[in-house]
């Protein structure tokens, strides 16, 4: 786990370290990533993509590329530069605050959750940090996460 030095000028941050065992392929800058939640492969550091059905796990957003097998860092807490997000289908936009969750589309998000559903995450989100125009197809933002 990195955890930044207090820097007046650069919004905190926490980082900790995944690997990649989701066999689907990389975990790309800006997707969510869950720590494994069944079998085998539990030991807190392996992790896959975000779905709705691993949220419970969620750690946080890639911070760069990790490719299967590989070490990567996520921004479990703080200010991430990229989260991935997707249209899910239809075109939508999403406004600066919108509380972010997993789309259809593994390890991206999309935003569709009242604020009195955050329990059912157990707190665990990340938040749009400007707003987009509507989107027809996958994108990036700059976004909060709160995986902690």
């Amino acid at each position: 786990m990195l955890i930044q030095q207090l820097n007046r000028t650069d919004p905190d941050r926490v980082l900790i370290s995944i690997r990649n065992v989701d066999g689907s392929g990389s975990i790309t800058t800006g997707m969510g990533a869950c720590l494994v939640q069944a079998g085998a492969s539990i030991n807190g550091i392996n992790a896959v993509r975000s779905t709705a059905g691993t949220w419970l796990g969620f750690c946080g957003v890639a911070r760069s590329d990790i490719a299967i097998n590989d070490y990567g860092l996520v921004t479990a807490w703080g200010y991430a530069a990229s989260i991935n997000i997707s249209n899910v289908g239809t075109s939508l936009t999403i406004t600066r605050g919108d509380i972010l969750v997993p789309s259809a589309v593994a390890g991206a998000f999309f935003s569709s959750l009242t604020n009195q559903a955050l329990s059912t995450l157990l707190y665990r989100y990340a938040y749009a940090a400007t707003t987009t125009v509507a989107i027809s197809a996958d994108g990036w933002i700059d976004g909060v996460v709160r995986a902690l």
